[in-house]
C-alpha cells in the first residue's frame, strides 16, 4: 500500500517531464490574410518574432490562411509581407497554450503609377491617370540616400539630364538643350518658383528646403506652358514638402564623407491643436569641391574650392475648417562660398542669399497664393574679369485657381497668374539698362477634362500670356486623348505648344565679360549685351572698308569712339609696334624690325582677314564677311510637341512606361556667342609683301625667313591659341550700347529646329525583397549645323543623345535593411555654351545601403557611394573632374 503513492508520484513526475516542454511549445497563431475588399491574399509571408533574432514563419495558402505552430509562451510581433502590398505589423500578440487567431488585412502599395501627384494637371491625380510623363521620387528614397542637393535623387529618371559641375553645382533639364547658368526646367517648391528671380537660373544649393522636409519630388516631362505659363517648355520639377499635421516629429541628421563633406540637418514639426500646425527646418553644409582637369588661363585669380552653404524654412499652417487650409512660409538659403559657372565664365560665389516669402490658401476647389522671392549676390564676382556681380532682384507673384465639375463627365480648372520682376544690379549686370529693366507678365488659363466614355478622356487646355517687353501676346494650347483599356493601363496622345520668354539677361545684360589680351595692355574689352528692342545692326557704309564694313580702333592704336573703314592695312604700323618686342626676342634683327616699322602697305598689297574670338581658349577663328548678320529683336521661343505615351502596372509586378516625342522649336534663343569679329592683317599677302620689301636690304634668303616668322606674329594663325597675332580693330554694331572698341557677345534667335526622342522606364518586382529597375532615353541628334537652323553659329543639344541606367534593389522591410546597386551610362556629346568643348562618354557605378534598427525606432544609418570605381570624368564644360564620393548618414526621428 505504501508503494502505491510513491508509484503515483513517479508517474506524475514522469508525465510532467514530457508535459512541461510540450506545454512550452504548444502555442500556435492561425489566421487569414485578406485585402481590404475581403479577397484572400495567397503567398504572403507571415513571421512571428519574440525578443531575439529567431523568427517563426509560414506562408498563406490559396485561401489566405496561415498557421504558425510550436511557439513558446510569450508576446510576439507579427509581420506580414507580400509583394505589391504594404507591410503589416501587429505587436503584442499573446501566445500561451492553445491557438491564437489573428486575421490581417493588407493594403496595396501605391506603385509609382498609382501615387497621387499634382504637378501634371495642377490638381490631384494618379501618375497612371496623368496626361503626361510623370516620375516621382519618394520620401523613403530621399531619406535613405545621403546626398548634397536634390539633383542627386533625379539623375536616373527617364528623360532627365543632370550635368554636375561640382559637389553642389548642377544644371538640370529635360530632354536636352542644357546650358551654363540654365533655367530651362521650371523648378517649383510647394507651388512657388525656386529660381533666382531676375537671372531666372536654377541654382540647387540656393533652394532653402532641406532633404528632411521633402515629402516627394515630382518630375513632369514635356511642355507645361498651358498650365504654368512661360518658361515651362522643358518640363516641371516640383519639390513638395511635408505637412506639419501629417509629420509630427523631430528629425536630426548628420552626414559626412569624402572631400571633407559635412552636413547637419534638423527638422521639427507639430500641432498645437487640430487647427494649428508648425514646422522648422535647417541644414548646414561644407565641403571641398572637385577641381577642373586644368586651370582656365583666363581666370585672373585662383578659384576658392571651399564650399559653404546653409538654409532653412519656417512654416505655419491653419485649418479653419475641414477642407480648408492657410499656409505661411519663410525660407532662406545662403551660399557662403562656391564656384558657379555662368554664361560669361565661372563666378566666385560669396555670401549669395536667397529669400522666399509665401502665403497660400485652399478651400474646396479654390487655391490662391502670393509669394515674393528676393536675391542678394553678396560679394560674388567673375573670375575672368574680377567684375562684381550685384543682384538684388525681387519677384512678386500672385496666382489664383478654381475648378468645378459639371456632372460626372466634365471638369474644369481655370486660373490667373501675375509676375512682376524687378532686377536691381547696381549697374553691374544690367549696366546702362539699370533704370529700364522691369518685366511684368500676366496670364490666364482654362483646363478641361471630358470623360467621353468610361475608358476615354479628352484633356485640353488653353492659355494666353502678355509680356510687358513683347509686342504680341502668346497663345499656348494643349490637347490630349487618354485611353485606359484597364484600370492599370494608360495610352495617350498629346499635343502641347509652350513658350519661353526672353530673360532679363536676354534683354538687358550689359557687363564686361573679358579682355583681349588676357594679360598685359588691354586692347579690347569683351562685353556681354542683351538685345535691345531695336536689335543690333552692322555699319556697312564705310568706303574703302572690307566689304564696306566699318570698325572701331582701340585707344592704344590711336582710335576713338568713331568708326573708320575696316581695313587692316591702315593699322599696319600699329601692329609692328605692338609686336616689336616679341619679334626681337624671337630672333628678328632689330634693324629689320625698325625698317619694317617704317613701311606702309596699301589695301591692295596687304588685305584684311576677319576673325571671331574663341572664348574657350582665347584664339581667333577665320570668318567670312557674309557670316556677319544683324541681330533682330529677341522673340519668345515656341515649342510644338507631339507625344505618344503608354504606362502600365502589370500584375503589380512589372511597372512600365514608354514615351515617344517630337519637338519643333521656333526662334530658339541660343547661348551667348561672339557676334563682332576682330580685324587682322591677312597672313599670306603680308608675308608676300614683307618678302618683297626686305629682299633689297637683307637678301632673298633672309627676307623670306624673316617674313615667314613675322607674318604669323602680326597676322596670327586661325584657331591657334599660341600664335594669335595682333587684333587691330573690331567690326562693331552701330548702336550706343556698343560705342566703344569692345568685342560684343550677345544672344540671338535661331530659325527652326526639330528633334525627336524616346524615354523608357521599367521596374520588375522579383519577390518580396528584390527588384530591378531600368531607364533609357534617346534623342535623335545632339548637334545642329548652322545650315540647318538658319543661324550664324552651330547649336548643340548640350546633352547626350543616349543615356541609360540599371538599378538593383534589396528591401527587407521587417529587418529594416535596404541596399541598391546603380549603373549609369552617358554618351559623349558636344557643348556650345559660350565656352565650347566635348564631354566624353562616362559610365558610373553607384551603391547604397541603409539600416533602420528595430531597437531604435526612428533611427537610420545609411551609406551611399557615387562613382564607386573612381572613374574621373567631367559632366559639363568648365566643371570639375568628378571622382568617387562616399557619404554616410546617421538620422534619428522622435
Amino acid at each position: 500500500m505504501s508503494a502505491s503513492p510513491l508509484r503515483r508520484l513517479f508517474i506524475v513526475l514522469g508525465l510532467s517531464l514530457f508535459a512541461v516542454p510540450a506545454a512550452a511549445q504548444s502555442g500556435s497563431i492561425v489566421g487569414r490574410v485578406t485585402a481590404a475588399d475581403g479577397r484572400p491574399i495567397p503567398g504572403a509571408r507571415v513571421e512571428a518574432r519574440a525578443s531575439g533574432p529567431t523568427a517563426f514563419g509560414a506562408t498563406t495558402d490559396d485561401n489566405g490562411q496561415f498557421r504558425i505552430v510550436s511557439l513558446g509562451e510569450g508576446s510576439y510581433s507579427l509581420t506580414v509581407t507580400r509583394i505589391g502590398f504594404q507591410l503589416q505589423r501587429i505587436d503584442g500578440v499573446q501566445v500561451a497554450t492553445g491557438i491564437v487567431t489573428t486575421d490581417v488585412t493588407m493594403s496595396p502599395i501605391p506603385s509609382l503609377l498609382e501615387q497621387v501627384v499634382t504637378t501634371a494637371s495642377r490638381a490631384p491625380e494618379k501618375v497612371l491617370d496623368a496626361p503626361a510623363s510623370v516620375s516621382v521620387v519618394t520620401e523613403k528614397e530621399i531619406n535613405e540616400r545621403p546626398s548634397i542637393t536634390v539633383t542627386d535623387h533625379i539623375a536616373t529618371l527617364p528623360g532627365i539630364d543632370v550635368a554636375r559641375g561640382g559637389l553642389m553645382q548642377a544644371n538640370v533639364v529635360a530632354r536636352g538643350f542644357n546650358n551654363i547658368f540654365s533655367g530651362a526646367m521650371l523648378t517649383l517648391t510647394d507651388n512657388r518658383f525656386a529660381y533666382v528671380p531676375s537671372l531666372r537660373v536654377n541654382i540647387p544649393y540656393l533652394i532653402p528646403t532641406n532633404n528632411e522636409d521633402i515629402e516627394r519630388i515630382e518630375v513632369v516631362l514635356g511642355p507645361g506652358a498651358a498650365l504654368y505659363g512661360p518658361n515651362a517648355a522643358g518640363g516641371v520639377l516640383h519639390l513638395i514638402t511635408k505637412s506639419p499635421f501629417a509629420s509630427r516629429a523631430t528629425t536630426l541628421t548628420i552626414d559626412g564623407g569624402g572631400r571633407d563633406v559635412f552636413r547637419g540637418g534638423f527638422r521639427t514639426a507639430g500641432a498645437v491643436s487640430e487647427k494649428f500646425g508648425y514646422k522648422l527646418s535647417y541644414d548646414s553644409f561644407r565641403g571641398n569641391d572637385w577641381r577642373p582637369a586644368q586651370r582656365d588661363p583666363a581666370e585672373m585669380v585662383p578659384r576658392d574650392f571651399r564650399l559653404r552653404r546653409q538654409g532653412g524654412e519656417a512654416r505655419v499652417d491653419f485649418r479653419p475648417r475641414s477642407g480648408s487650409e492657410i499656409t505661411a512660409n519663410y525660407g532662406r538659403a545662403v551660399a557662403g562660398n562656391a564656384v558657379e559657372p555662368t554664361g560669361l565664365g565661372p563666378a566666385q560665389v560669396r555670401d549669395w542669399q536667397f529669400n522666399t516669402y509665401q502665403l497660400r490658401g485652399r478651400t474646396g476647389h479654390l487655391f490662391a497664393q502670393a509669394f515674393v522671392n528676393t536675391s542678394d549676390a553678396g560679394n560674388t564676382f567673375l573670375l575672368r574679369t574680377l567684375q562684381p556681380i550685384k543682384d538684388k532682384s525681387t519677384q512678386f507673384v500672385g496666382q489664383v485657381q478654381h475648378g468645378f465639375d459639371l456632372g460626372l463627365r466634365q471638369s474644369f480648372i481655370y486660373g490667373l497668374d501675375y509676375q512682376h520682376t524687378i532686377p536691381k544690379t547696381d549697374g553691374s549686370i544690367n549696366g546702362r539698362n539699370e533704370n529700364d529693366d522691369d518685366i511684368t507678365e500676366i496670364g490666364g488659363y482654362l483646363h478641361s477634362v471630358t470623360r467621353i466614355v468610361p475608358k476615354l478622356e479628352l484633356v485640353s487646355a488653353v492659355r494666353l500670356d502678355d509680356h510687358s517687353r513683347l509686342e504680341k501676346k502668346v497663345f499656348s494650347p494643349r490637347v490630349a486623348l487618354v485611353f485606359k483599356p484597364t484600370e492599370f493601363q494608360n495610352l495617350r496622345a498629346t499635343f502641347n505648344r509652350a513658350f519661353s520668354t526672353p530673360s532679363t539677361n536676354n534683354l538687358f545684360l550689359d557687363l564686361l565679360a573679358g579682355r583681349i589680351p588676357t594679360t598685359g595692355t588691354q586692347l579690347f574689352g569683351v562685353r556681354a549685351l542683351g538685345v535691345p528692342a531695336s536689335g543690333f545692326t552692322f555699319k556697312r557704309d564705310c568706303t574703302g572698308g572690307f566689304n564696306s564694313l566699318c570698325m572701331r580702333v582701340p585707344a592704344a592704336f590711336g582710335g576713338n569712339a568713331s568708326q573708320i573703314p575696316a581695313q587692316a592695312s591702315l593699322l599696319y604700323r600699329a601692329a609692328v609696334a605692338a609686336a616689336s618686342a616679341r619679334l626681337i626676342a624671337g630672333g628678328v634683327p632689330a634693324n629689320l624690325v625698325t625698317y619694317m616699322a617704317g613701311l606702309q602697305p596699301t589695301s591692295a598689297e596687304v588685305t584684311t582677314q576677319l576673325r571671331i574670338l574663341n572664348t574657350a581658349n582665347g584664339s581667333f577663328v577665320d570668318v567670312a564677311p557674309t557670316d556677319l548678320r544683324d541681330v533682330a529683336p529677341i522673340l519668345p521661343t515656341t515649342n510644338s510637341t507631339f507625344e505618344l505615351g503608354y504606362k502600365a502596372d502589370i500584375a503589380q509586378r512589372v511597372r512600365f512606361s514608354i514615351d515617344w516625342w517630337h519637338d519643333q522649336k521656333r526662334n530658339f534663343v541660343g547661348p551667348l556667342i561672339v557676334e563682332t569679329p576682330n580685324v587682322f592683317l591677312d597672313r599670306a599677302t603680308l608675308q608676300t609683301y614683307l618678302t618683297a620689301q626686305l629682299t633689297p636690304v637683307a637678301g632673298a634668303a633672309t627676307a623670306a625667313a624673316v617674313a615667314a616668322s613675322v607674318a604669323p606674329a602680326l597676322a596670327g594663325i586661325s584657331g591657334s591659341n599660341t600664335v594669335t597675332g595682333v587684333p587691330l580693330g573690331v567690326v562693331n554694331f552701330d548702336h550706343p550700347l556698343s560705342s566703344a572698341s569692345d568685342v560684343i557677345v550677345t544672344y540671338r534667335n535661331f530659325g527652326k529646329l526639330s528633334v525627336w526622342g524616346a524615354d523608357v522606364g521599367a521596374e520588375w518586382l522579383l519577390g518580396d525583397r528584390f527588384s530591378l529597375a531600368g531607364t533609357f532615353s534617346h534623342v535623335n541628334k545632339d548637334f545642329f549645323p548652322r545650315s540647318e537652323i538658319g543661324g550664324v553659329q552651330d547649336i548643340a543639344l548640350n546633352a547626350p543623345k543616349s543615356k541609360a541606367s540599371v538599378t538593383g534593389r534589396f528591401n527587407d522591410v521587417p529587418r529594416g535593411v535596404t541596399a541598391d546597386l546603380r549603373f549609369r551610362r552617358v554618351a559623349s556629346f558636344p557643348v556650345y555654351s559660350f565656352i565650347n568643348g566635348t564631354i566624353e562618354r562616362y559610365q558610373l557605378l553607384d551603391a547604397g545601403f541603409s539600416f533602420r534598427p528595430a531597437v531604435l525606432r526612428g533611427g537610420l544609418w545609411a551609406l551611399n557611394a557615387t562613382n564607386l570605381l573612381n572613374k574621373k570624368h567631367t559632366e559639363f564644360v568648365g566643371g570639375g573632374e568628378i571622382g568617387r564620393l562616399v557619404m554616410t548618414r546617421m538620422q534619428l526621428s522622435f
